[in-house]
């Protein structure tokens, strides 16, 4: 009897997960390891869609969309809006990779002014040449963590 207990202790610790130091809202996951904090929203095929990351001293919001890297659109683009709200900003960005592993990246300066109005209904969305990407859930808060998270150290 206690070897089949002792079986069944094992499996089901097996079967729980492991604790993460993440937190998840609504599709985004959010962490602070390291000194850096970084928001991930997985897309609706399980893949990484865009993430947002901020590492003091130098407090560069940095957005790293996955899904915009591949549009034709992007290929020759050089500059990017920035949307939370009604507020947005069009700063440089750049195409990293090739082929399905490309990304745009853009670096928002450290406490960019779209950041003063975010209010907790309102989304983080980037367009590349025409191509918009709205991000959903609570994009623009995340937003706002990473960045206060970053200042903050």
């Amino acid at each position: 009897m206690r070897k089949l207990l002792a079986g069944f202790v094992c499996a089901f610790a097996l079967a729980v997960p492991a604790a993460a130091p993440a937190q998840t809202r609504e599709g985004w996951s959010y962490a602070y390891v390291d000194g850096v904090a970084t928001a991930t929203q997985i897309g609706d095929r399980g893949r990484t869609a865009v993430t947002l990351t901020c590492r003091p001293p130098d407090g560069d919001i940095i957005i790293t969309d996955y899904t915009l890297g591949t549009e034709r659109s992007s290929r020759r683009a050089t500059r990017a809006d920035v949307r939370v709200g009604n507020l947005s900003v069009n700063i440089p960005m750049t195409l990293e990779g090739r082929g399905r592993n490309a990304t745009v990246v853009i670096h928002l300066p450290q406490r960019p002014p779209l950041l003063a109005g975010v209010q907790p209904t309102d989304h983080l969305s980037v367009t590349v040449n025409g191509q918009t990407r709205t991000y959903g859930g609570e994009s623009a808060m995340m937003l706002k963590d990473v960045a206060y998270a970053c200042w903050g150290s």
